[in-house]
């Protein structure tokens, strides 16, 4: 998976903070990155290709305060932080206008 192997020391310590957050600097500044970690704790940012994006799926990446809400509900998820609204099968037949 890993195109090149020869990393480098961008920082020798960051700390996070309490929402697990940190800066990188204008090494990662305005870039979009798939985040994959493994069995040791150990993080990679992989760079995403924006373009390469499917159309349908681009505009949430180019909108940050959408794709700020997806994650946050993907990591409420995790927590089991949900609440059941209920069934929604009453709207599967709606009429919905463009």
């Amino acid at each position: 998976m890993l195109v090149h192997q020869n990393f480098h020391v961008v920082q020798e310590a960051i700390l996070t903070n309490e929402e697990g957050n940190f800066t990188l600097g204008e090494t990662a500044k305005a870039k979009v990155y798939r985040v994959l970690t493994n069995d040791a704790g150990q993080i990679l940012l992989d760079p995403i290709d924006i373009e390469k994006v499917p159309e349908e799926q681009r505009w949430l990446w180019e909108n940050p305060e959408a794709l700020g809400m997806v994650l946050r509900g993907i990591e409420q998820a995790g927590k089991a932080e949900v609440h059941d609204l209920g069934s929604f099968a009453q709207y599967a037949d709606l009429e919905i206008d463009d």
